[in-house]
């Protein structure tokens, strides 16, 4: 009787797993392609976009040439074969001709060797551009700040944080000139403890803050909190789970803890969360086929979904009112991360494959 009794809880346990899995990886998913209007891949950007910020100018700083961990080796291997390194890269949405260019590092304590970025924040301070960057090296990983030279095109590195909170880094969202939240996006820093933590739902994952002397965690325990971004009065956090299909909203305190009042279920696993400046409105970067971007990230030479979505808030920016698809792909442009909006102009990155720029009629 009792093996019986044990035989139907495994039974049970087993099959609630496959279908969890099931329902993750979106293997019951139809994928419909529709574009916001004209539509093409920007030249010179071919590994990887993985992250991006548009000042109100209209200048769009991007990451590309993202590795570590959280990849696996033929990851590594291809991007070996193809000469693969990490950049900063610019584009100019007032100047879209003129195509993407990259910005060259100066300064006698930063190195290329192991530079692979990820997340990026970008502050605008007293006629001053800062960039926040997260950055995978190997044996740990950190937060790079830079000063954008404009004259030059060169972005002058200033600063790296690190430290024994920090674990497996991905985005980051800058509150002043020496002061970001950062997503520790799980514990291990090895693919096989990573790739675990994703299928076994383990909240290992934070949000950090850094106060300008110290990490400190300010948020719950999270399963693999991805991109981060503040509203756009500053007093809201915008915190993405990937793999657990969710879009959170926190509230800041006074000292800078969170305190989660929402959270709005999607059926994608999304990215990372852009702001629209104006109406307040979340530009999401999403995957919506779950085992396409797991065989993509694994392998880039599979072909992957891309998807951005606008999602609607209110006054208050702590609530979804609706939600429109901007732009669904899965023949030109593979694993959307990340989107953009400039007035009417909208660019698309990419974890390891293109970058699409669209003029957006739909909206």
């Amino acid at each position: 009787m009792i093996l019986k009794t044990l035989f139907g809880i495994a039974l049970a346990l087993s099959i609630t797993f496959i279908l969890k899995t099931i329902m993750l990886m979106d293997y019951h998913k139809t994928l419909w392609n529709h574009r916001p209007g004209k539509c093409h891949i920007v030249e010179g950007i071919d590994h990887g976009s993985e992250d991006m910020q548009t000042t109100k100018s209209g200048l769009t700083f991007i990451t590309s040439g993202i590795n570590g961990v959280l990849f696996g080796p033929k990851f590594d291997e291809h991007y070996k074969k193809h000469n693969v390194r990490g950049r900063i890269m610019l584009f100019n949405m007032e100047k879209p001709e003129d195509g993407v260019k990259e910005l060259m590092i100066i300064g006698n304590k930063f190195s290329y060797d192991d530079f692979y970025p990820h997340g990026i924040s970008v502050l605008e301070d007293k006629g001053k551009i800062f960039l926040f960057v997260v950055v995978h090296r190997n044996e740990h990983d950190t937060v790079e700040r830079f000063e954008f030279l404009e004259k030059t095109l060169e972005l002058k590195h200033l600063n790296t944080y690190t430290g024994d909170l920090v674990h497996l880094l991905n985005d980051v969202a800058a509150t002043g000139p020496d002061s970001f939240y950062t997503t520790d996006y799980g514990y291990y820093h090895n693919h096989l403890g990573h790739t675990s933590e994703i299928f076994l739902g383990l909240h290992f994952g934070h949000v950090l803050y850094y106060n300008g002397q110290n990490f400190t965690i300010v948020s719950e325990p999270t399963h693999m909190a991805n991109g981060i971004a503040l509203s756009r009065d500053g007093k809201l956090v915008y915190v993405v789970s990937s793999t657990g299909k969710k879009f959170m909203v926190f509230k800041r305190e006074t000292d800078n803890r969170l305190t989660k009042i929402n959270v709005i279920e999607l059926d994608t696993l999304p990215d990372n969360p852009i702001v629209d400046p104006k109406k307040g409105d979340v530009l999401l970067g999403c995957h919506p086929i779950g085992f396409k971007v797991l065989q993509h990230n694994n392998d880039p030479s599979y072909p992957s979904a891309s998807q951005v979505l606008m999602l609607h808030m209110d006054k208050t920016g702590a609530n979804m009112t609706g939600v429109t698809e901007l732009f669904s792909d899965d023949l030109e442009l593979f694993g959307s991360s990340v989107a953009t909006m400039y007035k009417n102009r909208m660019l698309i990155g990419t974890v390891c494959h293109k970058m699409m720029y669209c003029e957006v009629n739909t909206l």
